[in-house]
């Protein structure tokens, strides 16, 4: 009985691990566009931070969502995400996708990030907002932020869908300004 008790423990420890949020309660959304993409930084400095924007959320079904939260899947040794954020469109002077230190983020007026709140997406469109990470280069980086997975309330279900989007953050010459 012990034995049948600790190997169904197991097997639901592993159950658990191999489906990742499903065993949390998400199930697997399809209602998010994804056509992947590559964004590049070749000017990043050891000790600097940065906001780096994900792709504006574009729903492909007949009923609105809400994205509660966005997370890169893959971090690469030489970064460290830092938190989460949410901007609009209006404040990023439309559309734009972005990997900016504070000056280059503010350059053409104020941007403030907020802390990562709910976005809704209407039915057949993009979100009015960016999810930006902020991100702190640690070292060299070895590798890019790779994949993202987006949480996300349609009706009264909760999904989970896995995305993909590329950045290419490297160490290289400061930006020079203006």
């Amino acid at each position: 009985m012990l034995r049948a008790a600790a190997a169904l423990a197991v097997a639901g420890a592993l159950t658990a691990a191999a489906g990742g949020d499903r065993a949390g309660g998400y199930a697997q959304g399809r209602a998010l566009a994804g056509t992947g993409g590559l964004l590049g930084f070749d000017h990043a400095r050891t000790g600097d931070e940065y906001w780096v924007s994900l792709p504006l959320q574009t729903g492909t079904g007949d009923e609105s969502l809400t994205l509660l939260r966005t997370r890169w899947l893959r971090v690469p040794a030489g970064l460290e995400v830092l938190r989460y954020g949410v901007v609009t469109l209006g404040q990023m002077g439309g559309y734009g996708l972005v990997v900016a230190d504070d000056e280059t983020l503010n350059e053409d007026g104020p941007v403030r990030v907020g802390p990562e709140r709910p976005v809704r997406v209407p039915p057949h469109a993009a979100a009015r907002a960016y999810v930006l990470a902020r991100v702190r280069v640690t070292g060299p980086v070895r590798g890019d932020l790779s994949g993202y997975r987006v949480w996300y309330r349609q009706g009264a279900v909760e999904y989970r869908q896995d995305l993909a989007w590329d950045v290419e953050i490297r160490l290289g010459p400061p930006l020079g300004r203006a």
